[in-house]
């Protein structure tokens, strides 16, 4: 039987964009979160059910088009495929990206949309000003759906504005690093949003360091830099910087492998790389994990041609942490430029980590 859909006044401006494009991003797709039972839901999910506007969804657990350099177990290779199979029945992107905003949306300033993924979300709303709460990955997926999310937290103004106040005394603060620890710090520090004194805007390679720092520390999901708040106010000096550092950095010893990617990499970053490497040779396992899109596009320019030249491998939509290459990998020590891959790696693969700016750590990679 076919019934009328009745919308109220506020669906049908919604509707009619006044509020904004919805989209979403989902997390939950790699089998190595997700397990079993994830997998099964989303089979049974998918047999009814469509998403209703644009949807991203987050990395895979293995890029089933390429294994040949690891030897992964059939059952696993099967199970993500399924899940692969799932969300294309639902209708979603094939982005396979924890960076959805690099080359897959590209929604008008304020929009309200539903993104899981920690950092992106954190990085909707900071860096693109739109409106989104740190979803998981079932609400998302329920906002893919209905094309609805709650009318709660960081989509209401009063919700949006910084109670603690971080005040950073350190001079010619700059680099993906630096701004990755102070994320670190600060997402300890805060569980709403956060103001950043004392520091320029962070360009592209910052900013997603930032968030995704942010995200794995703590459960604050936005900033804004150099806004005056009402409220706490504490500092974060050289010493906060060399201390957080420390609790996430193993020593001084020689790595066994490089891993970069977490966040993936942009076709910039992919670019300052090749620059970097090109005519060199890896002198130990360098893993790149990005997007699929930003591989190719890398390809195109003739970046990804120098880097695999001198020696590293690029994983594609693939997650950097959440997946079984790095225990395969056997290795003890492993080097990131990464604040989250470290914290994450540590827990997830019970390795010991060496924590370097990107460009000491492929000078030093590199023979």
């Amino acid at each position: 039987m076919v019934r009328d859909l009745y919308l109220t006044n506020y669906e049908e401006r919604a509707l009619e964009g006044e509020y904004g494009e919805a989209s979403a991003h989902i997390s939950g797709v790699s089998y190595s979160t997700i397990g079993e039972h994830g997998r099964e839901f989303l089979e049974s999910y998918s047999l009814n059910a469509k998403v209703s506007i644009p949807t991203t969804v987050n990395p895979l657990g293995i890029d089933p088009t390429d294994t040949s350099d690891f030897i992964i177990d059939e059952k696993y290779l099967s199970e993500q495929m399924k899940i692969i199979q799932s969300y294309r029945k639902l209708g979603v992107t094939d982005s396979f990206t924890c960076t959805p905003y690099e080359g897959f949306h590209s929604q008008v300033k304020g929009s309200h949309v539903s993104w899981a993924e920690s950092s992106a979300s954190i990085y909707a709303n900071s860096i693109l000003d739109l409106r989104t709460n740190r979803e998981s990955a079932l609400s998302a997926l329920a906002s893919a759906i209905t094309g609805k999310t709650p009318c709660s937290e960081l989509h209401i103004d009063e919700y949006r504005k910084p109670s603690l106040s971080i005040d950073v005394n350190i001079d010619e603060f700059s680099g993906s690093m630096k701004f990755g620890l102070l994320g670190y710090f600060a997402g300890k520090m805060a569980r709403g949003p956060i103001a950043f004194q004392g520091i320029k805007s962070p360009i592209s390679s910052e900013a997603k360091a930032l968030c995704a720092s942010i995200g794995a520390s703590g459960a604050s999901g936005m900033f804004l830099i150099n806004e005056e708040v009402d409220g706490e106010s504490i500092r974060f000096d050289k010493s906060d910087l060399i201390k957080t550092y420390d609790g996430l950095n193993d020593g001084k010893e020689e790595e066994d492998a490089i891993i970069l990617g977490c966040p993936h990499l942009n076709i910039q970053e992919i670019h300052e790389i090749s620059d970097i490497v090109e005519g060199k040779k890896f002198n130990k396992r360098c893993l790149i994990f990005c997007s699929r899109r930003a591989y190719e596009e890398a390809k195109r320019k003739g970046y990804t041609k120098k880097i695999e030249g001198a020696g590293a491998k690029f994983i594609c939509n693939t997650c950097a942490v959440f997946t079984p290459i790095i225990s395969h990998l056997e290795v003890d020590i492993i080097a990131t430029n990464s604040c989250k891959a470290a914290h994450y790696l540590k827990r997830t693969q019970n390795v010991k980590i060496s924590l370097k700016d990107t460009h000491d750590l492929l000078i030093e990679g590199c023979k």
